[in-house]
């Protein structure tokens, strides 16, 4: 493997480790969001999938819309923070 491989390849392992500890923190945020706007959530129910690569895409599933739009705000405004 030549050095142009070998660059590309460790820029491909470090743009992964970057994308995977930035979807580790948003789904963090969005959880400690979610729990601000119901403090008795059972988060064992709820799944947050962040998908930094795609868009920024986040998945929500085992609560009603209401409540993750009511996070989404609280989440946004601690972004901009």
């Amino acid at each position: 493997m030549d050095a142009n491989d070998q660059e590309t390849k460790l820029a491909h392992e470090l743009t992964h480790s970057v994308n995977d500890a930035l979807n580790r923190r948003i789904e963090e945020r969005f959880r400690a969001a979610l729990l601000l706007v119901n403090p008795t959530l059972d988060m064992e129910k709820v799944t947050v999938i962040s998908n930094v690569e795609n868009d920024n895409e986040l998945l929500v599933d085992g609560i009603d819309d209401e409540t993750v739009d009511q996070a989404m705000a609280i989440f946004e405004e601690q972004g901009d923070e």
